[in-house]
């Protein structure tokens, strides 16, 4: 166990935290976690509700002096994503995080650490398991698969919620309340793809150690991606036939790698370096790390044909990665992105997976059309899931409101009240909900959906104060 013993009034937030990172809970495994939460709320004799889903929502009644209050619902979701680093020995669908601490830091040990969004996870356990918090009756919305298109959510029965003010805790910066963002939904292009005998010559190309990150907050940063500058390099290449290729893990993440093993009759060589070379002078600035590397490879009994590497390197140079168009109402946010965030070849047929995000609905729909189009050039197969509209910023909200006084009491100074260009799933509950008022705020994190993931454990306390006090003045 690790020593929390100096957050004081935090303790068993980060006890709880501890917890559930024993728990494997990457996308698309949240059952697991579910029936922790509902051993958790039966323990508590607490009202829950488990979904099809894996969905959980916990109910707690008011305290006493809090009954005629509002109910509020309080979120977050139970899925993280789970990276981990290249050859380390572990199972992340079966094996829990070795969580470490560095001072005011909490990571885990080669993965992500999952405090997003597990610290909500976190808080909501603390709050249901106090008995001296004073608060008005609490609906606790666990939801599940928000990573890979905020799945729960959608799947989420909303009749089963009688509250009409929301806290989502899903947000990284502290004293920086979002109160909307953009709409998304994943694509996928699916190649079928025919392999012929090859007596060629093998080669691995690499790309690594760039930054990534999370492909809605970091997106207009400009980080690298893997992916693309990997298919530039291929694009390079004449007369070359693909083997296979991998790059990225999640579609909401921008990969930080990608390789290829592809035949070529010609030496690459000559080509390799001066792709190489262009690329690592462009992107020194912000990819300082980054690496690029050609080696031989062991023979491949059979590569792919020339068309069908034509195809799909021109399917995937003709896909955009970043953003493709910025905000003109607001300074320095993105209106329109997209990201290549999963690409891979192997046997038969090949994925693409693009993450499209928009702040408005006609900008989401023009970026899908048009990778519609490109798949249709590229003779793919073209789909989308995980749709999910924009959450509109209300110029009345007397949560917000409170919430604003709640922070300049406590510490002294206003926070910041932003849009942000990343998906949350209050838009789905306002879609759901009639007359939602709602918020997002969360502690200081860095390095989401990578391995170099850090929570602040000062930040988590302050925070966790911080919605204490407005459960109070609701």
């Amino acid at each position: 166990m690790i020593d929390f013993s100096d957050f004081k009034s935090c303790e068993q937030v980060f006890r709880f935290f501890e917890e559930i990172s024993s728990i494997p809970r990457g996308s698309g495994n949240c059952r697991g976690i579910a029936d922790h939460l509902v051993r958790f709320a039966i323990d508590r004799e607490l009202e829950y509700i488990l979904d099809e889903a894996d969905n959980v929502i916990i109910k707690k009644p008011a305290t006493s002096g809090y009954e005629s209050r509002p109910t509020v619902i309080i979120q977050g979701h139970t899925d993280i994503v789970a990276e981990k680093l290249p050859g380390l020995d572990i199972d992340m669908r079966t094996e829990g995080l070795k969580l470490m601490r560095d001072g005011d830091h909490l990571y885990a040990e080669g993965t992500t650490l999952g405090a997003d969004n597990g610290i909500a996870v976190a808080y909501m356990m603390a709050l249901l398991d106090s008995k001296s918090i004073p608060h008005p009756a609490i609906e606790a919305v666990f939801t599940s698969d928000e990573e890979i298109g905020l799945i729960g959510a959608g799947k989420l029965d909303p009749s089963a919620l009688s509250g009409r003010i929301l806290i989502n805790v899903d947000s990284e910066e502290e004293g920086i309340f979002t109160v909307g963002c953009a709409g998304g939904v994943r694509t996928d292009m699916n190649f079928e793809v025919k392999r012929e005998a090859s007596p060629l010559p093998s080669y691995l190309l690499s790309v690594a150690d760039l930054h990534g990150g999370h492909s809605g907050i970091e997106i207009a940063n400009g980080r690298e991606n893997a992916i693309k500058l990997g298919i530039e390099i291929l694009a390079s290449m004449p007369d070359i036939r693909l083997v296979s290729f991998e790059g990225g893990k999640m579609d909401n993440a921008i990969p930080r790698a990608f390789s290829a093993v592809f035949a070529s009759e010609a030496d690459p060589r000559a080509d390799f370096e001066k792709a190489s070379a262009e690329i690592l002078s462009r992107i020194k600035d912000i990819e300082p790390n980054a690496k690029i590397s050609l080696s031989s490879a062991a023979p491949s009994a059979d590569a792919l044909s020339k068309e069908d590497t034509a195809r799909i390197i021109g399917a995937l140079s003709d896909t955009r990665s970043g953003v493709i168009k910025m905000s003109e109402d607001i300074k320095g946010l993105p209106e329109s992105s997209e990201n290549i965030g999963v690409a891979e070849l192997s046997g038969s047929s090949a994925r693409v997976t693009v993450s499209v995000r928009s702040g408005k609905r006609e900008g989401k729909a023009t970026l899908v059309k048009s990778l519609s189009d490109i798949a249709e050039k590229y003779s793919a197969r073209f789909s989308t899931r995980g749709d999910y509209p924009a959450w509109e910023y209300k110029s009345e909200s007397p949560l917000r409101d409170t919430a604003v006084r709640v922070y300049k009491k406590l510490f002294g100074k206003d926070p910041e009240v932003v849009i942000i260009h990343a998906g949350l799933e209050c838009g789905l509950f306002a879609d759901k909900l009639d007359g939602l008022d709602s918020i997002s705020v969360g502690p200081n994190m860095s390095g989401i959906h990578t391995t170099e993931e850090r929570l602040s454990l000062s930040s988590s306390e302050r925070v966790w104060e911080f919605l204490l006090e407005v459960l109070k003045e609701i």
